[in-house]
């Protein structure tokens, strides 16, 4: 393991009372709070996935879900946060024409561009779902359309949405349709300053409430073609973290944020259990032996959900080392274990969660915030069982072609 991915994990946890007293505050402001924004920032978890270059500082794949999974232990809207920031700034490093890179990350001093606000480094946000329409125009395209769910999007200084070439009206449902499978199809992406866009306030929800994962329009826009760029097509530089293709390369970002909710979960829990009985008088359910078989049952599926993600990511990372892109095959690995990873911990957490009886339905325990917010990140476009029948298929593919 890496110095970085160590000073990393120490710096959280040494900022972690800040992190959970940022979590409780999230949850009313339905955004991450500025001191703790500054505090990500400050340890530059917004930036392990942007190319050296560009000024960011990358990790190899397991080690960036090292990261993420020890800041979701602490406070999983401040890890959502980190988590999107690091992918979205990484696609746009990755991905982005040279002009258009040098212009909103500057060199490898991380010198932003001129007139962006925010800190040195800049921070992306915004939704990949191709929902938008662009028209070709010399030296670039005019867009309009609408994108959901863009986390961060109150402490970013530079937007990212999507479209399809031709396409003639955006989409009306959450970008699900394509997003699953080996690849994005042909997609193009587009980078706009957020002051340009029209920033709509209607996150109201559920779970991941303090995400402030809110919608932004643009209506006619031009944007410069330096600012777009095929998702599709391989990325331009980066090294080997941008080998490992679509969809790899964000493939871990939620596993490991589940992962470490559901165990921050399964602590809570068995502290809860501690004090809780279900008729007064009666046993605590730490007493109990049918909360015994749930907690080793628990702690199983946490450690086999975490094994089979990282294994397939140390999978495709090895590839991508020895100089290939991942293959279908490996890929479908990843999008598969991501899906199990998440899905696991998911009924982790509903699992535990009925242990806590009536008490946990109170919005200042702990254990309903974990469930709320497990089963909103099992929602994610990118984590669609869709995925499953793309790999049994190919599996009934691989066997006919193995018979002959």
């Amino acid at each position: 393991m890496s110095a970085l991915r160590d000073e990393l994990i120490a710096g959280i946890r040494a900022s972690r009372e800040r992190f959970e007293s940022a979590g409780d505050r999230a949850e009313e402001l339905r955004t991450l709070p500025h001191d703790a924004v500054g505090t990500l920032r400050s340890l530059g978890l917004f930036w392990l996935k942007t190319p050296a270059e560009l000024g960011g500082t990358p990790l190899p794949p397991v080690e960036f879900c090292d990261v993420i999974e020890e800041l979701a232990y602490v406070d999983t809207s401040t890890a959502w946060a980190a988590m999107i920031g690091a992918g979205c700034n990484g696609l746009t490093g990755g991905w982005l024409p040279e002009a258009g890179a040098r212009r909103i990350f500057g060199g490898a001093d991380g010198d932003s561009a001129p007139g962006v606000a925010g800190a040195a480094r800049p921070v992306v946000a915004g939704q990949l779902a191709p929902r938008g329409v662009g028209h070709p125009v010399a030296g670039g395209y005019l867009v309009t359309g609408r994108w959901g769910f863009s986390s961060g999007i109150v402490h970013a200084d530079w937007l990212i949405g999507a479209f399809r070439p031709g396409s003639s009206a955006a989409g009306d449902g959450d970008g699900e349709d394509g997003a699953a499978g080996t690849g994005f199809g042909r997609m193009v992406v587009f980078l706009v300053p957020k002051a340009q866009a029209e920033v709509i306030d209607n996150w109201h929800v559920a779970g991941l409430q303090g995400t402030g994962s809110l919608d932004f329009s643009v209506d006619g826009i031009f944007v410069p073609a330096e600012f777009t760029y095929d998702l599709g097509s391989p990325a331009v530089r980066g090294g080997d973290l941008f080998r490992l293709g679509m969809p790899a390369f964000v493939s871990n970002e939620v596993p490991p944020l589940a992962i470490g909710l559901a165990r921050r979960a399964l602590d809570d829990m068995t502290d809860l259990a501690t004090h809780t009985a279900r008729f007064p008088g009666g046993p605590t359910v730490s007493e109990r032996a049918v909360f015994h078989k749930e907690l080793g049952r628990a702690e199983t599926r946490i450690r086999a959900a975490k094994a089979v993600h990282r294994e397939a990511m140390a999978a495709a990372w090895d590839a991508a080392v020895a100089g290939a892109v991942p293959g279908e095959e490996l890929q479908l690995a990843v999008t598969t274990a991501s899906v199990y990873a998440v899905e696991t911990c998911a009924e982790v957490v509903t699992d535990l969660f009925r242990y806590g009886g009536g008490r946990v339905l109170a919005l200042a325990n702990p254990m309903q915030r974990h469930l709320r917010n497990v089963l909103a990140a099992r929602q994610h476009l990118a984590l669609s069982e869709e995925n499953y029948e793309i790999a049994g298929r190919y599996l009934l593919q691989s066997a006919k072609a193995r018979r002959g």
